[in-house]
């Protein structure tokens, strides 16, 4: 959650109160975010969404921030709503809708959530729009596992490849071992031959 400190009356302000604060301090023209202490004129504050983990603040300099999983799921999904947006061939109700939808980065995954998010968010109470945008994010999503399960099945040819390799590796030392089997054999066979020759020449 961002916090907000107001630098007219240094009162600090959740970033869903500051509209509110704002109507009251007149003097409010600039906000300071208390996690990375920027300041944000007039409207910039809307901008700021994220802020800085106390692990990024205090975790010193080689400090890598953990990507959560959700984080990227969510980043995915909306990469696939910019896409579905850029496409040409949505009627003109939807293309608006969808270009409403643009400024916002909490959009739900799942269908009944996101319909509740479009009637409290983007004030769309009609239920046949939502079924229709719903229905363009759903197939783009469908395309993903077609591709994905044809970067599986190439994976999987390339352990199968890799297996083989495997498999002749070992039939090659195998071999080798055998061979040198052979030879020790061969050279205990010809050592004992020759030692009874030995002892009959010291006789």
């Amino acid at each position: 959650m961002v916090v907000f400190t107001c630098n007219a009356c240094g009162e600090s302000v959740k970033k869903a109160h500051v509209e509110k604060h704002v109507n009251i301090c007149w003097n409010c023209q600039c906000l300071s975010c208390m996690d990375c202490g920027r300041d944000f004129w007039g409207d910039d504050y809307k901008l700021h969404v994220k802020c800085l983990s106390e692990d990024q603040k205090y975790g010193g300099k080689g400090h890598e921030a953990k990507t959560h999983k959700g984080d990227m799921k969510q980043q995915e999904w909306i990469q696939k709503i910019h896409e579905a947006i850029r496409e040409t061939s949505i009627s003109h109700k939807v293309r608006d809708i969808l270009e409403q939808m643009y400024a916002y980065d909490n959009i739900p995954r799942k269908k009944q959530k996101f319909q509740n998010w479009m009637t409290n968010s983007l004030k769309i109470h009609n239920a046949v729009l939502q079924d229709e945008v719903w229905n363009i994010f759903s197939e783009a999503t469908r395309k993903e596992p077609v591709e994905n399960q044809s970067v599986e099945s190439e994976a999987a040819g390339m352990l199968s490849e890799d297996t083989d390799v495997k498999t002749e590796r070992i039939t090659k030392l195998k071999r080798k071992r055998e061979q040198k089997e052979e030879r020790e054999n061969r050279k205990k066979e010809k050592e004992l031959s020759l030692q009874p020759q030995q002892e009959s020449t010291e006789f």
